[in-house]
């Protein structure tokens, strides 16, 4: 039967309530990594304070350079008997040959600047990657639960047509159907959060790239695993290794150069300037001069200013090396922590498989028993449950092994993003 003309329009415009239908973009892990760099702002930020930081390096070396400057001037004057008027231009350099090892501290405060930015970049990096390691296997994880939930209700749904095939025949109580009616509406709920849970993981991967929290994202492929260790590393090279012990070493620096800057006022500065120009009445003044001088100068007392200031500079110093041996002695507790974690979770992954085989094998047994009439249905529903069990345990402890290994990478300082 043909479409009338009011129903091609009714058609039409219901195609076109619809709206575009956008899919769902998908990435791998290594297209994670390239996101993450384009879009990060902490990572952009921490890349500007280092260049920030060899900028102000560079300028740090100004002070064993000559300082040049040009002057052109016109004065104009009166006196008792006669106007007097004229013009002055001069190149004048000024050089300090010594003020205290002031300008060699300043390069040091420079350099340990420099050295703690980069530290902090590198720290910034192994953070996001356990970010986006967690993320990512977070996303993997409710994927794997949904699509366990979905086979657990599946098979959930067979076990209640079995049990209620037995109970028409009168070889099982009503006790079992309802028990297997509600095993049933408990796997559809799973089903539910699961699907909620895929919901709020890709959100939270969407926000770790850095993406609008409108757009859609879905994954594909693992997230690169490391191989265990073959022996125990030694925690103490390791700890002298990571970011956080050289940026605490940075800020010691620092500290050693502020102590510098402030013993320098108690010494003399010496200086030399010499400049060359010209003056006289016309422009442009034809009259040559020069000079050429050195200036000694010494602070002898200005109300104790520098005395304290001294003693608050050994003081900052003192609170560098007391926290950078603090964080030594934190960081390879904190590495023995998350070692032991990642060794664990991968051994957790072993052992949960050799389980979810296992129970997997008993059910098959189990159900075959129990339709055959050779098992109760306690008995099988114990080996029904175990299963399960085992089976959500395995995809739990797959996520864990992916994230206690990120923790175990943070803690060095290190990741995908290095």
């Amino acid at each position: 039967m043909g479409f009338t003309p009011i129903k091609r329009l009714v058609l039409i415009l219901s195609i076109l309530s619809l709206g575009p239908v956008c899919a769902a973009a998908t990435y791998s892990f290594s297209e994670c990594l390239e996101i993450i760099k384009k879009n990060n702002g902490e990572l952009q930020a921490a890349q500007e304070s280092v260049q920030a930081a060899k900028d102000t390096l560079s300028a740090s070396y100004s002070g064993f350079l000559p300082q040049v400057s040009a002057n052109l001037s016109y004065n104009r004057g009166q006196t008792e008997n006669n106007n007097a008027e004229g013009y002055n231009a001069n190149l004048s350099a000024t050089e300090t040959l010594f003020n205290g090892f002031s300008d060699v501290a300043k390069i040091s405060d420079a350099e340990g600047k420099l050295k703690a930015a980069q530290a902090q970049l590198q720290i910034t990096l192994a953070k996001l990657s356990f970010d986006l390691k967690s993320a990512f296997a977070g996303v993997l994880y409710a994927q794997d639960s949904l699509k366990l939930s979905k086979s657990i209700e599946k098979r959930r749904s067979d076990n209640l047509n079995l049990v209620r095939l037995r109970f028409q025949s009168g070889r099982e109580n009503k006790g079992s159907v309802l028990l297997s009616e509600a095993y049933l509406k408990q796997a559809r709920l799973d089903v539910l959060k699961a699907q909620h849970s895929l919901d709020t993981a890709q959100a939270t991967l969407v926000r770790v790239l850095g993406l609008p929290p409108e757009e859609s994202v879905e994954i594909t492929g693992t997230v690169p695993e490391l191989t265990r260790p073959a022996q125990t590393p030694v925690f103490l090279d390791l700890a002298e290794k990571t970011p956080d012990i050289r940026q605490s070493q940075a800020q010691l620096q620092s500290a050693e150069a502020g102590l510098t800057t402030s013993r320098s006022n108690f010494y003399p500065t010496l200086s030399l300037k010499g400049s060359v120009g010209k003056n006289g009445e016309d422009f442009f003044p034809e009259n040559d001069l020069w000079s050429v001088g050195a200036t000694l100068s010494w602070s002898l007392f200005n109300g104790g200013k520098d005395y304290f200031t001294q003693k608050s500079s050994f003081a900052q110093k003192l609170v560098a090396e007391n926290s950078l041996r603090n964080l030594r002695l934190d960081l390879i507790a904190k590495l023995r922590d998350a070692y032991a974690g990642f060794i664990e979770a991968v051994e957790d992954v072993s052992v949960s498989a050799a389980f979810a085989e296992a129970a997997t094998t008993r059910a098959e047994i189990a159900r075959s028993k129990y339709n055959n009439g050779l098992s109760s249905f306690d008995d099988w529903d114990i080996i029904e449950n175990d299963l399960i069990t085992r089976q959500k345990d395995l995809t739990l402890k797959r996520r864990d092994r992916v994230i206690a290994e990120a923790t175990w990478q943070k803690t060095q300082g290190i990741g995908e993003l290095q």
